[in-house]
């Protein structure tokens, strides 16, 4: 059984990890809206469906992303209540960890919170009507 401090050390890692992959993507929503604003632009038919897909891939692993967050947070929390439950002292800052946390121990789900899903559709809405709306 891994001590607290061997799990908030692994929590922290999953974090910067997860944090390093959002800074590329955030990097890949300004080239995707770019794309959009100069398919948008373009009568090409084929660039605005190449342009599009990318959109939609970028939305879904922002949506990846997001789900791996809470996945992370989830894991570890449970990881706290399975310490707790076994007897093992944990702080306060764990046992809120765990009172915070939506689903301890729950796998891996990339079904939006609704406040997610309102934003990647805003983000996927602005960038398909820089595309396929006439200016």
């Amino acid at each position: 059984m891994p001590n607290e401090i061997e799990v908030w050390n692994l929590f922290w890692l999953a974090t910067l990890a997860n944090a390093a992959y959002f800074v590329g993507l955030a990097f890949l929503i300004w080239v995707s809206f770019r794309a959009a604003n100069m398919a948008g632009e373009s009568d090409n038919l084929i660039g605005k469906i190449v342009v599009s897909i990318f959109c939609l891939i970028i939305v879904f692993q922002l949506n990846f992303n997001a789900g791996a967050s809470e996945w992370v947070g989830n894991g570890i929390a449970g990881v706290f209540a399975a310490m707790q439950a076994q007897g093992a002292e944990i702080s306060q800052g764990a046992q809120d960890f765990i009172a915070s946390a939506s689903e301890p121990g729950a796998a891996f789900n990339i079904v939006p919170d609704a406040l997610t899903a309102a934003f990647l559709l805003c983000i996927l809405f602005m960038q398909m009507f820089n595309i396929w709306m006439k200016k």
